[in-house]
């Protein structure tokens, strides 16, 4: 898919050193080729920029791109708030490992070229809906590009999460937690837990148990078709869901977790000669850039 860009929307993450001038340097560079630059009100704020502030509904209405200036975690933010309305978010990495972005801070002017000479393609990654059900009533929803995680508190006992696929039941984890992640999350928490790595154009959900307290489990992955159902059996109080590690929500016993596939899927910029398997050679390093 093609992009055709004529408004441009800018998330900051206003804690990275370079995230002002790298900011106004975007904006400048939009307002030269003739693009519409955009931000909420308090980024605008951030970069000296009031008069381009605009509510988060007008930027879902207007922008045809989002560019977000931090690490992993401000693209994932990006992208919940974005996915619905269908802009593609592109990321410029302001953080250490930089999984999700597409580009690091020295390649910033030739991939807004890139953007302008229209070389740039979009891919479109599965998220994932999470409802917690409490008592037969939902109480809270959210989307997820990498991860739903139900886990205990630091100080708390174990707890027992029992799975479901489909209403067919598959197995209990006693254990620290689960961990439910897409494709685009297996590089994430769910791969230091133990799981495998998956191409992110992949449709599916693993199931990855974090620090299991039996020898025979393993990740699983199922279909995206398929629904997982999981019900957390605990004698205390201190379980937490957690939605891409950035949105938390306190469970208690007897909570049905139901993670699907949501109907929306997220859309990530991706460069001229960029791949995932160029990206994971880069990241984790088992193989020299020089060799590929």
């Amino acid at each position: 898919m093609v992009m055709q860009i004529k408004n441009v929307a800018l998330v900051v993450n206003k804690e990275k050193a370079q995230a002002r001038e790298m900011g106004r340097f975007i904006v400048t560079y939009c307002r030269e080729h003739s693009l519409g630059p955009s931000l909420l009100p308090v980024d605008a704020a951030f970069l000296g920029y009031p008069e381009l502030a605009a509510s988060l509904q007008e930027l879902r209405q207007r922008a045809d791109l989002v560019i977000s200036l931090g690490g992993d975690g401000t693209l994932l933010g990006a992208a919940r708030l974005f996915a619905e309305a269908g802009v593609p978010v592109l990321g410029i990495n302001l953080g250490r490992l930089g999984f999700l972005t597409a580009a690091e801070p020295e390649q910033l002017e030739t991939v807004l070229a890139d953007l302008v000479g229209g070389r740039c393609s979009i891919d479109e990654r599965t998220l994932l809906k999470a409802g917690i059900w409490r008592r037969d009533q939902l109480v809270e929803e959210s989307l997820a590009l990498n991860d739903v995680v139900i886990t205990k508190g630091a100080f708390a006992r174990i707890i027992s999460v029992s799975c479901y696929i489909d209403d067919e039941y598959l197995t209990t984890y006693p254990g620290d937690g689960i961990i439910v992640a897409t494709a685009t999350g297996s590089t994430a928490y769910s791969l230091s837990a133990g799981g495998p790595i998956l191409n992110p154009s992949l449709d599916c959900l693993i199931i990855t148990p974090i620090c299991p307290h039996t020898l025979s489990a393993r990740s699983i992955v199922i279909s995206g078709q398929e629904t997982l159902q999981a019900v957390v059996n605990s004698d205390h109080g201190d379980v937490m869901l957690t939605v891409d590690g950035q949105k938390g929500y306190p469970l208690e016993p007897e909570d049905r977790i139901v993670v699907t596939r949501a109907t929306c899927k997220a859309k990530l910029v991706r460069l001229p000669g960029q791949s995932f398997y160029r990206i994971l050679r880069t990241r984790l390093q088992d193989i020299p850039i020089a060799q590929a």
